[in-house]
């Protein structure tokens, strides 16, 4: 008996109907079968015995940890030619995919087999001329043949090839052109040399599809559909999309669909049988091994990290169950090193995957420290969920990653003017300027990697501190702004700091700087002024809003040159929404950066209108604000202020979040933390766009004790609360706390 496969996920639950409705009526002697990767499918069972990928012999549960649905339902295919041969009845397998359908019968393959083991059919048969896609060098990426097809008979030669295939796909069946790999494809390049006999099929009815229909005339005859006047037998719409019959396939820009050709009535005919098999139910089900059993969303640092463990030996029998969540989060025992901070196995996954983290030194404890602050900032960039980042916060607390501040950094005398005025005296010209030296002693993590080297620490201050609203460059001399102004290096040296994905393209580096880090981290005018002026010029030849900058993006990569051409006006609007839907951001590129007459344009309006209801790039939510507080407490760590009233408004400090809204004008900021942190704490405050009318310290006894007139916190408090003796020898009053609540409640805490 002959065997018809293919594999699916359930979204494509139509397709595979489709195919095997074809394969039904054209090979109905043949055996259908269909393997479910993500969930049942019980609208095929009438058409197809279906299988459940757990049980071809796959180390499936594994596999559905470290791999996505592309590489997952690819991997599986060795291991279920393999279970298909083992039955006793099957002299031959067929896998078809499920973007297939069949309009002839598969004579072609049956007398393949009958001279070989082994039946392919190459990607090409004459070279693709042109740089259009795809091309010559597309298809040495992708590999030699088309695995959409492929058909074997048991032989001991196919039994090593099947079990040699299926031992590379068990880990490299990725999508990894950069490394050579793309899925199970370029294994099978070297199948030649490994069986007997191959038989490859060139007749142009067999695999037809975007990469080989160039030069093909297609039509419908009599008997049928034919292209070049011979039988077609099955064509693959890879890439075809059955609301847009008008296009072939969103993989090419090499053909275009003819109105009332023969290709135009082939798809809108796929289409309408799509459709009628419940495409537009099935199509938007979403992967099921997207994610893990408690929510979590399976993310490409934690799909890379278990790939790792697998290579090394691990397995993951709960599969995508809570003992697998638990392991993303778990210390990694590839880095643990006696005396340094622990860090859990996807931070340490994020950490070897983003070039932009190469500044933090893992060897020191500052260094991992550091990264973890960084990482908390930069999270959703990184591919970190808030479980995470919490998990790697309660690693760096126990391996005493709190903050650690140094009374002996900020040496001079404090401002003893009124307290309202402090962040007025931290613009006064100073080198290194007040406001860097306030992080310095607040941070040890700073302090060990840039206390003595000014200029990376304003590079860092003005780069990452200022995009997570801990620094704020409005606080700087003035003076030294102007120097800024001019000094390119620093600039791209704090955009380079604060870019997580950091590209080794120019273009996106240049870009960054401007228009992406600039936007962040809030820089003056002085600042993005420069740097955008040379993008925003009027584009040559172009009319608004196209300015340099599109053009500049446009012309760096022929993919979108080939489809947007800006000729026309119908170009220039799909480069707009594609810039919109996600280019932008993929060069750096913040639209709040634009001026307004671009981002206002009624082309670009038009552009965006057009987008509405499709998938934008996920982007952090920005906090809720309210205008006015009565008190807004500023603690370390909430944990460690358990007794605040609970609607009290709260900023952590060591995590640079509100508790609640961040409102935007307060009566009075309390001050819960340590007294070399408190101007670092104001200056977070100023750059969340907090204003404040007063502000007090709340500090214990042995605090006040303990406190030197020159400590630089005092200049930013108009009166210190305490539970201990008054001091009349501090340039700020010191009173007891009385009948005051949440003032007792502080000073518990």
């Amino acid at each position: 008996m002959d065997v018809i496969f293919t594999i699916v996920s359930r979204n494509y639950a139509a397709l595979a109907a489709s195919l095997m409705q074809s394969v039904a009526a054209h090979e109905p002697a043949a055996r259908r079968v269909v393997v479910a990767t993500d969930g049942p499918l019980p609208t095929l069972e009438p058409i197809a015995e279906v299988i459940d990928a757990n049980d071809v012999g796959a180390p499936f549960q594994d596999m559905i940890v470290y791999y996505e649905a592309l590489e997952l339902n690819t991997a599986v295919k060795p291991y279920v030619f393999r279970h298909l041969m083992a039955r006793p009845d099957v002299g031959s397998v067929t896998y078809l995919d499920p973007d297939i359908r069949l309009f002839r019968p598969l004579t072609g393959v049956r007398q393949g087999l009958e001279q070989a083991e082994l039946v392919l059919t190459p990607h090409l048969t004459r070279p693709l001329l042109g740089d259009a896609s795809p091309n010559d060098r597309n298809i040495l990426q992708s590999g030699s043949y088309n695995l959409g097809f492929a058909a074997m008979r048991d032989t001991a030669k196919v039994d090593g090839l099947l079990e040699w295939w299926a031992h590379r796909c068990r880990f490299d069946c990725r999508v990894d052109l950069a490394n050579g790999l793309f899925t199970d494809q370029r294994w099978m390049d070297l199948s030649p040399g490994f069986v007997d006999s191959l038989h490859l099929i060139r007749h142009p009815g067999y695999n037809l599809a975007y990469w080989n229909l160039e030069g093909r005339a297609l039509e419908r005859a009599a008997d049928g559909w034919r292209v070049d006047g011979e039988p077609l037998h099955f064509f693959h719409f890879s890439g075809f999309d059955p609301n847009r019959p008008k296009t072939l396939s969103k993989h090419q820009d090499r053909l275009t669909v003819e109105p009332g050709s023969g290709l135009a009535e082939l798809l809108a005919d796929y289409g309408k049988t799509l459709l009628g098999n419940g495409h537009a139910t099935s199509s938007p089900i979403p992967y099921a091994h997207n994610k893990l059993a408690d929510g979590r969303v399976m993310t490409r640092p934690m799909r890379r990290r278990a790939l790792r463990a697998a290579r090394a030996g691990e397995t993951f029998p709960d599969g995508l169950g809570p003992a697998t969540s638990a392991w993303f989060d778990e210390v990694d025992p590839e880095t643990v090193v006696p005396g340094l901070p622990d860090v859990t196995r996807l931070l340490e996954q994020a950490w070897r995957d983003s070039p932009a983290a190469d500044p933090f030194d893992r060897t020191t404890a500052e260094g991992r420290l550091g990264f973890i602050r960084w990482a908390g900032d930069n999270a959703a960039a990184l591919g970190l969920d808030a479980r995470a980042i919490q998990a790697a916060e309660r690693l760096a607390a126990a391996g005493g990653g709190g903050r650690a501040p140094d009374p002996t950094v900020w040496r001079e005398a404090p401002w003893r003017g009124p307290a309202a005025e402090a962040l007025g005296w931290l613009r006064e010209p100073r080198q290194p300027p007040r406001a860097a030296m306030a992080l310095l002693a607040a941070r040890r993590d700073l302090r060990q990697r840039f206390g003595r080297d000014p200029q990376t620490l304003l590079a860092w201050c003005v780069g990452p501190e200022a995009a997570a609203r801990r620094f704020d460059l409005d606080l700087l001399p003035p003076s030294l702004v102007e120097e800024l102004s001019r000094d390119g290096p620093l600039l791209v040296r704090a955009a380079r700091f604060a870019d997580p994905l950091e590209s080794a393209t120019e273009l996106r580096r240049r870009l960054a700087v401007g228009f992406g880090v600039a936007a962040r981290a809030r820089w003056p005018e002085a600042l993005t002024g420069p740097l955008r002026a040379p993008h925003l010029v009027p584009a040559e030849g172009l009319p608004a809003p196209f300015v340099r900058l599109f053009a500049e993006i446009w012309e760096s990569r022929g993919d979108l040159q080939r489809l947007y051409p800006l000729r026309s006006a119908l170009g220039r609007l799909r480069f707009l929404r594609w810039l919109l839907a996600g280019g932008l951001a993929e060069y750096g590129v913040e639209p709040a950066a634009l001026p307004a007459s671009v981002r206002g344009h009624p082309m670009m309006r038009l552009a965006e209108a057009s987008l509405r209801g499709r998938r934008k790039p996920a982007a952090a939510p920005a906090p809720a604000t309210t205008a006015r507080a009565e008190r807004l407490f500023v603690v370390d760590r909430l944990e460690r202020a358990p007794d605040l009233p609970t609607d009290a408004s709260v900023y952590e400090a060591a995590r640079g979040r509100f508790r609640g809204a961040v409102p935007q004008q307060v009566e009075q900021v309390l001050f819960l933390t340590d007294p070399d942190c408190i101007p670092a704490d104001a200056i977070a405050l100023h750059a969340h766009g907090v204003r404040w009318t007063g502000a007090a310290a709340v500090w214990g006894a042995a605090t006040v004790a303990a406190l030197s007139a020159e400590v630089p916190g005092l200049a930013f408090v108009d009166v210190v609360w305490s539970q201990g003796p008054a001091r009349d020898d501090l340039p700020r009053p010191v009173k007891t706390v009385g009948s005051d609540a949440p003032l007792q409640a502080a000073l518990a805490a």
